[in-house]
């Protein structure tokens, strides 16, 4: 670190997916109100989602070289170790440039050569995780951080048992905490008698999802629905990696008000909802809890070490989800499950009720205390 320096700046690693995006600007924000002197880096992929964000949002952003660790059999495995090594000497410059009071990563592979750099220059850093399962980035570099904020209390048993772990939850933007399902219809102009179905694959969208709910009127299934229940009305965003016509061919069947490959108000859709139908990633876990929202969770099966089935079996043994299977999702079953639940609203009521149990809307502040006691005591090495 840089002597000439005394800097109250905090670098944070954060990327990939706005999974690990959205908490790290949570996290930031809390810090900053516990905080106000501190000023804040982004680093992640250039050209990445991070960066639009990050930029979007009014941070710093200073690209790092990272990628993906492939398969060691896999021609990509020279590449990545040469761009990891990159991005870990870039590291190094801006950590040796800025002497920042801590380093913050939430995980996935972009927070990689970042933690790296701060772990080889001793450099105070703090992780987060999201998962249940813990990803290979925190993994790594649990050991020595000052400490590891998990999600989910399973997570203890795959990171270091010397290590400081502190349970916090899931940090979700501040929005989530504002909102409530009054507010959220007047300003999306829907009257309190509709009955909502929010459907979501993530922000990539989801295959599996997107077909169901476009095929789920081929026999007349869902007009029969709606002719029972007449209240009954859908929205749907497929993905920005979905086909160009899913979101029209959705659209054009009936009770469909909106279907969009990207909501960007997504909160005030996710707060209007009374079902939520969609993957398990932990940030959409987090933010339709922190709603209280019923929910019937897809898992995504390829996720690494399956941590999305780990994810959504949480929020089914809390009471708050039905999970099902990748597989065995289809437009019958989707029908037969929107039939059961729409039927009981005691279920719907009991659902939502453990969903707000299960939320950890302090999560941010949790973090930002940690860090703030720190800082004022002059503890940031130890802590």
């Amino acid at each position: 670190m840089n002597p000439k320096k005394s800097s109250q700046t905090i670098v944070i690693a954060a990327g990939g997916t706005s999974g690990h995006i959205y908490p790290a600007f949570a996290i930031a924000s809390a810090i900053r109100e516990a905080l106000p002197s501190v000023s804040f880096i982004f680093c992640g992929a250039a050209g990445g989602l991070e960066q639009s964000m990050v930029e979007s949002e009014g941070y710093t952003f200073r690209p790092i070289p990272a990628q993906n660790m492939p398969h060691r059999k896999d021609r990509r495995y020279f590449s990545w170790a040469w761009k990891n090594m990159t991005g870990v000497l870039k590291s190094r410059s801006l950590l040796k440039e800025e002497a920042p009071l801590l380093v913050i990563g939430t995980g996935g592979f972009v927070s990689a050569p970042l933690i790296a750099a701060a772990r080889c220059m001793k450099i105070p850093y703090i992780l987060h995780e999201q998962n249940a399962v813990p990803g290979r980035a925190n993994r790594l570099f649990a050991r020595r951080a000052q400490a590891v904020f998990i999600s989910y209390e399973s997570s203890r048993v795959h990171l270091p048992e010397k290590g400081r772990i502190i349970f916090s939850g899931n940090p979700v933007r501040p929005l989530f905490l504002e909102l409530d399902r009054a507010r959220a219809r007047e300003t999306l102009g829907l009257g309190e008698e509709i009955f909502l179905i929010m459907a979501m694959g993530g922000s990539l969208g989801s295959r599996t999802i997107n077909t169901a709910f476009a095929h789920m009127d081929d026999e007349g299934g869902w007009t029969a629905l709606m002719a029972r229940y007449p209240r009954l009305r859908l929205v749907i965003s497929t993905g920005v990696q979905s086909s160009v016509d899913c979101a029209g061919e959705i659209a054009a069947l009936p009770g469909v008000l909106e279907a969009e490959p990207f909501f960007h108000d997504a909160p005030y859709w996710i707060a209007a909802c009374d079902l939520f139908i969609g993957r398990a990633g932990a940030m959409t876990c987090a933010e339709i809890s922190s709603q209280g929202k019923p929910s019937v969770l897809i898992p995504f099966p390829h996720a690494v070490d399956d941590h999305q089935t780990e994810n959504a079996r949480a929020m089914e043994e809390a009471g708050a989800s039905l999970v099902l299977s990748d597989e065995e999702f289809n437009s019958r079953r989707l029908l037969e499950i929107l039939e059961h639940l729409i039927a009981r609203p005691d279920l719907l009521q009991a659902m939502s009720e453990s969903a707000h149990r299960w939320a950890t809307p302090d999560a941010a502040a949790v973090i930002a205390g940690t860090v703030a006691s720190a800082v004022e005591k002059d503890e940031m090495a130890k802590f």
